[in-house]
């Protein structure tokens, strides 16, 4: 019963004090005792009534009272104790491994359409472009401009999505740009939101200039297929931002620590049948 109410539990948050979400890192010994967001105290509360009276029900059975006179007293208590806890253990483990699938699989759906919209949106704007001679020079330079700071943005998303801020997700030489501006954006905490304000902009000053030569109402349309990518791309990185919910990850670490704790002993007995 501890353990079922531990699974299921929530931490409600204390009157007049702000509640926030609990991080924590998920190779912690340490979040295995854990208190603050923790609904082990909560369940301890019903488990320790539960625990008495086990031992009562024990104690009344086979310690004071002869009940085998009048029915059959089964003996398999712990091996039945035994079965309840690795089925509870069973039931956490798949528990956690389906929705850890689920969130990755709905995170590589929003990054792959979050690219894939954007990838749409610079073909409609590479096609968009003017075919005038004069202005030839003037859209090869959009183009490339465009490219590079598509590139940026890829990079800034994916670094934003998974933490990790090197190398493994670099972008194109960002010339055309000055390094002041390069300095902002890989400092800022909003890197995404200014990409993707600096291709909108571009792509205005572009369409003013009738580099971009097709009618409002079209050009529109890449502005749709950019707001879809960035909604795609808030709901992608909102997978990495909230973790699991801590409550569950201390059940499942705890019953697993217990697991590990109490199955070797139990696997190491002697077996009665054989006295071996």
């Amino acid at each position: 019963l501890a353990i079922c109410f531990l699974a299921a539990g929530r931490c409600r948050p204390q009157r007049g004090r702000a509640s926030a979400m609990i991080t924590y890192s998920s190779t912690s010994l340490r979040d295995l005792l854990r208190f603050r967001g923790s609904v082990a105290p909560r369940a301890v509360r019903w488990a320790l009534p539960c625990a008495g009276l086990a031992i009562l029900y024990h104690h009344v059975l086979h310690k004071w009272t002869d009940w085998s006179l009048y029915f059959e007293v089964p003996n398999n208590s712990e091996t039945t104790g035994w079965s309840m806890f690795t089925f509870i253990l069973g039931f956490l483990v798949v528990f956690r491994a389906q929705l850890s699938y689920s969130r990755y699989w709905e995170g590589i759906t929003l990054v792959e359409t979050a690219c894939a919209v954007w990838l749409n949106g610079c073909s409609n704007l590479v096609a968009f472009c003017s075919s005038k001679p004069e202005k030839q020079q003037e859209v090869d330079d959009f183009q490339f401009l465009l490219s590079r700071l598509m590139s940026l943005l890829v990079s800034c998303i994916m670094r934003d999505i998974s933490g990790l801020d090197d190398e493994r997700f670099g972008y194109l030489d960002l010339e055309g740009i000055d390094l002041d501006s390069i300095e902002y954006v890989e400092k800022s905490a909003s890197r995404i939101n200014i990409a993707l304000q600096w291709v909108q902009r571009l792509v205005i000053e572009k369409a003013r200039d009738e580099v971009i030569n097709v009618p409002p109402p079209i050009l529109s349309r890449v502005f749709q297929e950019f707001s879809v990518g960035y909604v795609k791309v808030v709901d992608a990185k909102k997978l990495s931002v909230v973790p699991f919910p801590f409550q569950f990850a201390q059940a499942c670490a705890d019953v697993a620590t217990g697991a590990g704790a109490v199955a070797p002993p139990r696997c190491t007995r002697p077996s009665s049948a054989t006295g071996d």
